[in-house]
């Protein structure tokens, strides 16, 4: 499994050709370091160098890993701001380990590189410093810390006292179960960052603060397993969501974890992060096959942007797949045997903290993810995700839909949905996706057939409705209640930027059919369709609902036809 990591880098760069990266360089001698996706790229090829693979690189790489050991120490300063460098330094560095290691370059070239890393003051060469004493502070700060770290560890560094101060600041920002509280909670920042605190705790850290980070690791384990859908992806929701990157660095994390409880003797948690980690790096493998590659799980053309966030361009957020990549190779432990984790079927219904407010909804090849109170540009209340092993994501739903979407789509009216409950009042339907409408659980439980959960929608703290959904080996059944008329509200996926999927209606049922898979809806109620197209980062979905007086019912099965 280690060296597939390995494999996975060198697959991903084989989404810049020669001239791509050729151009790229021009622009960096031209403008000089501005952000960390070129020092990425230098630290991905150097790596796989040092490895014995792209041997024919090896000259223009020379040439990148001067620009970025002469440019990284001065380039916050020359651009006036930000430079990505409290995220390239540890990149840089682990690349100049590699090669050092391997002998690939005199001793002579090894050793300028290390002068111009050693010209790097942190105060002046990272954007994000913690106030001492420590105030919370975002995402950035561990970064700069891990960099640091492995700078010191590397014995270029002695910052000590900034890598206390930036850990310290990032301590304030963890929740009861051990997550980690970025600004509106996303996802990825969470697992992110908890993996740049794992990259201090195994390269030397030794401060005031391990022992919190022991504790963190521990607090967290279970949940992070249980947040894995069957299709090894992690959970949507927030910023950065729904790119390659983000299964790398939950890959890198399972491995972390794998060989941080193999060290303390539980092999039955280490084997299921170990498992865990094979079924993320096995979720980005198709991604990869399409021609061209791109970094954001969509079939549009890259160059549109579609489904990104300015910020999440693909000179960036492409290489940073293997850069996570190279950390599960890094914190991999081949002598861990994987073995079964949630992913693999294990009924479960688990909550993060108030402050994630996410529902895990999991039993054999079904998985349902629950959104309580989202944030408007980025997600919509409801259940947002419906997953079955072995099937494309976004057939049914990966990812729900924001009313004031932050990443671009194509459409000029954007709609919230997600598979969400909805009544008739006071001459209109109020529904769970409906921005201030969340949701909170009553009751939930998982046993060996079903997991199961009774969900309260409110808004301004009135009841509007209860919502029941019911996940088993069968599929997904969703019940709505309330006083009045009632509605279950879906999306029929349409098209994912390349092709059209076939959707049908007949009597009471709904069917997409996608890629060799069916997705059914059935219900005892009454099929609507809707005028609206709904955009999210997957792609485009025509709006349906389930009509009915009271009660209505919607049951989900995603199916392989043939």
């Amino acid at each position: 499994m280690k060296e597939r990591y390995l494999d996975l880098m060198e697959k991903v760069l084989t989404a810049y050709t020669p001239e791509h990266i050729e151009s790229y360089t021009r622009d960096v001698e031209r403008r000089g370091i501005t952000e960390h996706g070129y020092a990425r790229l230098t630290s991905n090829i150097g790596i796989l160098i040092a490895h014995g693979r792209l041997g024919h690189m090896k000259e223009s790489f020379r040439h990148m890993m001067d620009l970025c050991c002469e440019g990284i120490p001065t380039a916050r300063e020359k651009n006036g701001g930000a430079a990505g460098n409290d995220f390239a330094v540890k990149e840089i560095v682990f690349c100049l380990l590699e090669l050092e290691r391997a002998g690939t370059f005199a001793m002579d070239i090894t050793d300028g590189w290390r002068r111009g890393l050693e010209r790097i003051d942190p105060y002046r060469t990272y954007t994000v410093i913690a106030d001492d004493p420590p105030k919370r502070i975002g995402n950035w700060a561990a970064f700069g810390a891990a960099s640091e770290q492995v700078r010191l560890y590397a014995g270029i560094g002695c910052e000590k006292a900034f890598i206390e101060r930036q850990i310290s600041s990032q301590m304030l920002s963890i929740d009861e179960n051990g997550m980690y509280r970025d600004p509106n909670e996303p996802m990825v920042y969470d697992l992110v960052t908890r993996l740049q605190l794992a990259v201090l705790y195994r390269f030397g850290y030794d401060g005031s603060c391990r022992d919190g980070l022991t504790d963190m690791f521990l607090r967290s384990a279970d949940l992070t397993l249980s947040m894995q859908s069957v299709s090894g992806e992690i959970p949507f929701g927030g910023r950065s969501n729904q790119f390659l990157h983000n299964e790398a660095f939950y890959a890198a994390l399972c491995e972390f974890y794998a060989s941080f409880f193999a060290g303390r003797g539980d092999n039955d948690r280490a084997g299921a992060f170990k498992g865990a980690a094979e079924k993320a790096a096995r979720a980005v493998m198709p991604w990869l096959e399409y021609e061209p590659m791109s970094h954001v799980k969509n079939r549009y053309p890259r160059q549109s942007g579609y489904g990104c966030e300015d910020y999440a361009y693909f000179d960036k957020y492409m290489v940073t797949a293997g850069s996570w990549f190279y950390l599960a190779y890094l914190f991999s432990d081949d002598a861990v045997t994987p073995a079964g984790c949630p992913a693999d079927g294990m009924a479960r219904a688990d909550e993060t903290s108030e402050h994630f407010h996410k529902l895990f909804l999991a039993c054999g090849d079904y998985f349902a993810e629950y959104e309580m109170r989202a944030d408007p540009h980025y997600d919509a209340s409801g259940l947002g995700r419906i997953h079955r092993r072995g099937a494309p994501s976004a057939i049914c739903l990966s990812v729900p839909f924001a009313a004031k979407p932050s990443y671009r789509i194509d459409t000029d009216d954007p709609s919230p949905l997600s598979i969400c409950g909805g009544i008739y009042k006071d001459g209109g339907w109020v529904r769970g996706c409906d921005i201030g409408v969340g949701y909170r659980v009553s009751e939930k439980r998982a046993s060996e057939d079903e997991a199961a959960a009774q969900l309260v929608c409110e808004k301004d703290g009135t009841e509007l409705f209860r919502e029941t959904c019911r996940v088993s080996d069968e599929g997904v059944k969703i019940t709505v209640s309330g006083a009045g008329d009632t509605e279950i509200s879906f999306p029929a996926f349409d098209f994912d930027g390349y092709e059209h999927t076939d959707i049908s209606v007949s009597g009471s049922s709904v069917r997409v059919r996608y890629n060799g898979w069916v997705c059914v809806y059935e219900t005892d109620g009454d099929i609507r369709r809707h005028d609206a197209v709904c955009a999210n980062r997957s792609g485009h979905y025509i709006a349906f609902s389930a009509v009915g007086c009271g009660k209505v019912t919607l049951t989900v099965r995603i199916e392989q036809e043939g």
